[in-house]
C-alpha cells in the first residue's frame, strides 16, 4: 500500500438525485470542477470553523455534512417554490383578465348591433354664415384699394361701401374705405394728440392700422405737419 493511499480515506455518500443536482450547480457557481471537490471544501471549511480535529466517528460527520448540504439546498428550493407560486398567481390573474376582455368584446358587439353605425347616422349640416362687406370693414377697420384681389370689381365695391355709410377717401393713387367709428378716432388722435412727425412715436399713438392710414395720407400729400404749432393738418378742407 502506497503512502498516498494510506493518507486518504474514502467516504461514500448516497444522495438523492435532486440534491446532487443542486450540489453540482453550486460547485459550478463556486468554480469547482466536480461535486467531490466542492464537498471537500465544505468539510474543510466546517473543520476550520469548528477548530476541532476530525472526529473518529465518521458516521456522525457524515450526518452533519448532509444536514449542512440539505440546508443550503433548501434555501434555494425555497426561492424556486416562491417563484412557482408567483407564476401560478400570475396565470390566475391572466385568466381573469382574459375573461373580462371577452365580456367587454361581447358588450361592444351587442352595442353595435343595437345602435346604428356611425356611417348611417345623419350628420347635421352646419350652415355657413357669410359676412357682408360692411361687416368685414367693421372688423378690419380699413380697406385699401391697392390690396384688393384682382377679381374684385373695385368700382362696385366702393360704391357699396358709400351706400352703407362707410367713409371713402379718394386719393390720387387709390381709394380707401374706412369704418366711420375708426375714422373719427383716427382724426381725433391725428389732430389733437399727435405733436410729432417721428414715425415711431406716430405709430405708438395711432396703432398699426392708424399708422398705415397715416402713411397713405402723408404720401398722397393729404396731410402736412406744422412744426411751429406742432400739429398735423388736412390740406383739403372737404374731409369727411
Amino acid at each position: 500500500m502506497s503512502e498516498s493511499s494510506r493518507s486518504v480515506r474514502e467516504v461514500k455518500l448516497n444522495l438523492p438525485i435532486d440534491l446532487y443536482s443542486e450540489l453540482e450547480k453550486l460547485a459550478i457557481e463556486e468554480g469547482y470542477s466536480s461535486v467531490s471537490e466542492y464537498i471537500m471544501m465544505i468539510i474543510a471549511s466546517f473543520i476550520a470553523t469548528s477548530k476541532k480535529t476530525l472526529p473518529e466517528d465518521l458516521s456522525r460527520l457524515k450526518a452533519r455534512i448532509e444536514r449542512y448540504v440539505q440546508d443550503e439546498v433548501n434555501k434555494r428550493l425555497a426561492v424556486i417554490d416562491t417563484l412557482r407560486s408567483q407564476v401560478a398567481e400570475l396565470y390566475e390573474k391572466l385568466d381573469v383578465f382574459e375573461q373580462k376582455l371577452n365580456e367587454l368584446e361581447l358588450t361592444i358587439q351587442k352595442q353595435k348591433i343595437e345602435s346604428p353605425s356611425e356611417e348611417t347616422k345623419e350628420i347635421p349640416r352646419v350652415k355657413k354664415t357669410y359676412k357682408t362687406g360692411i361687416e368685414r370693414l367693421r372688423e378690419e377697420k380699413i380697406v385699401f384699394e391697392s390690396k384688393l384681389p384682382r377679381k374684385i370689381q373695385r368700382d362696385r365695391l366702393f360704391a357699396y361701401f358709400e351706400r352703407e355709410g362707410a367713409i371713402v377717401l379718394k386719393l390720387t393713387k387709390e381709394r380707401i374705405a374706412i369704418d366711420p367709428d375708426f375714422w373719427r378716432e383716427f382724426k381725433y388722435k391725428l389732430l389733437n394728440e399727435l405733436t410729432t412727425n417721428v414715425e415711431d412715436e406716430i405709430k405708438n399713438i395711432l396703432g398699426d392700422k392708424g399708422f398705415e392710414l397715416w402713411k397713405a395720407l402723408y404720401s398722397d400729400n393729404t396731410i402736412i405737419y406744422d412744426p411751429r404749432a406742432r400739429r398735423w393738418k388736412f390740406i383739403l378742407d372737404k374731409v369727411p
